[in-house]
């Protein structure tokens, strides 16, 4: 396959790929998946949250994972006497650290965080409504999907959950920094009074997604937040899409591959569960069914996620910009930096991304060195998911092919005619190398 990896000192590329700027975790989503309570037994609907760690004799067990505070009395004092009782959502405080619950004395329990203890107070719980499962993070991407927030460190920066790998499937628990100078990392404090490790790679991460997502109403963001939408207002909402932004040639192709109508894909999907149309217009990579897959349902959402971004930046003006035309076509821009300003790279994130450029983060480069892992599913050509999605980066010297760098195929982003035909073939369920 043709490859883009270009070889120039300080090269800033942009891709139509992976995920986008990497202060912008898909944070909102999940926030009811973990909660922090009280009580020795998790109330119906959840589960503590647990890790498996090796023992003083080498034995491996389960420990719950558990929050610490900069005031335990205070964390205890904030909730009621009721609360107590089952859970405690602290909403007036959040945990600064995680640890692990540790035996201090026969009668008591503590929360350890590798370094310092203190009396138990919270431990973490998840819904198990939601879709909670840990992620392995390779050293060449960021922690993308809904992340879990957990609390915020005492300087203020929102932390998730990770673990860090010891021996044999063995872990440590630790916090995977969201914002600030660890952003993408994973910290644990591996030992009894070791001090902080920062991973960057080869951690595993909590993440989790509620359904609620709705991925149309700003595509080109990538927003993943809920939105109010009754369970009615689902399927004029998904007709409207549908009626405004495939075009005759988009159905003309859909009913070429799959050999059915859009029109009776649109009345199969009007006859399904609210709770469905939700995945539809969720981030949920795929949706596991045959029936309506084979009818074109992953066809229409990758069409429909193009069509709405490509529709986005137009009405907001991003057409006009002097790398629109490239970018659009090839799916990948090389610029070099040292002939850019501030502006003008907040003017390309925006075009790619289609945000405000009021709405985008501030930019900060983080030096992110890349470990070889064997096995790793990034060396294999793929498709990220089935929506648009970015990254940018530098490349700091000069970067020839015998370094490995990453492989793109220009123009591959789009939703051709001979994309949607292996991407058909995919949601099948064929024996295919990638994913869609």
């Amino acid at each position: 396959m043709p490859s883009s990896s270009s070889s120039s000192s300080h090269l800033v590329l942009v891709l139509w790929l992976s995920v986008i700027f990497p202060s912008f975790f898909f944070q909102t989503n999940a926030r009811n998946c973990l909660s922090w309570g009280f009580g020795e037994k998790a109330p119906g609907g959840q589960r503590d949250l647990q890790i498996s760690v090796s023992g003083d004799d080498s034995i491996a067990m389960e420990k719950t994972v558990c929050a610490l505070y900069e005031s335990s009395e205070s964390a205890a004092g904030s909730c009621t006497e009721e609360e107590e009782e089952g859970e405690c959502s602290l909403a007036a405080q959040k945990p600064i650290d995680v640890g692990l619950v540790v035996t201090a004395d026969g009668n008591s329990y503590e929360c350890f965080n590798g370094e310092t203890s203190e009396p138990l107070s919270t431990v973490a719980r998840v819904d198990l409504g939601c879709n909670t499962r840990w992620r392995f993070l390779t050293y060449d991407v960021w922690p993308i999907g809904s992340v879990i927030i957990a609390g915020s460190t005492a300087e203020g920066y929102n932390f998730g959950v990770c673990r860090c790998p010891v021996k044999d499937k063995n872990y440590e628990i630790g916090r995977l920094y969201l914002a600030g100078p660890k952003m993408g990392g994973c910290g644990c404090k591996q030992g009894s009074g070791k001090e902080e490790k920062v991973l960057i790679g080869e951690y595993e991460y909590l993440q989790a997604d509620e359904g609620k997502g709705h991925l149309f109403q700003d595509v080109a963001s990538n927003s993943n937040a809920e939105v109010a939408m009754s369970d009615k207002d689902l399927y004029p909402a998904l007709q409207k899409l549908i009626a405004d932004h495939l075009s005759e040639e988009d159905r003309s192709t859909l009913e070429r591959i799959t050999d059915t109508q859009v029109s009776v894909l649109e009345e199969d999907l009007m006859k399904q569960d609210p709770s469905f149309l939700r995945k539809i217009f969720s981030h949920e990579r795929y949706i596991p069914h045959p029936t309506l897959n084979n009818k074109g349902l992953h066809l229409l959402r990758c069409l429909l996620a193009e069509k709405i971004a490509d529709s986005r930046r137009r009405q907001r003006g991003y057409h006009k910009h002097p790398d629109y035309e490239t970018f659009m076509r090839d799916g990948i821009l090389a610029k070099n930096f040292s002939e850019l300003s501030s502006e003008d790279i907040q003017g390309i994130m925006a075009m790619v991304s289609g945000f405000d450029i009021n709405e985008l983060p501030p930019i900060r480069w983080v030096d992110r060195p890349v470990k070889h892992l064997a096995g790793d599913a990034q060396y294999q050509m793929h498709v990220d998911t089935f929506h648009a999605a970015y990254k940018i980066w530098i490349y700091m010297n000069e970067t020839t092919v015998d370094q490995g760098p990453l492989n793109f195929v220009r123009g591959s982003h789009r939703n051709t005619p001979g994309k949607l035909e292996w991407v058909m073939l995919s949601s099948q369920k064929t024996k295919l190398r990638g994913t869609s």
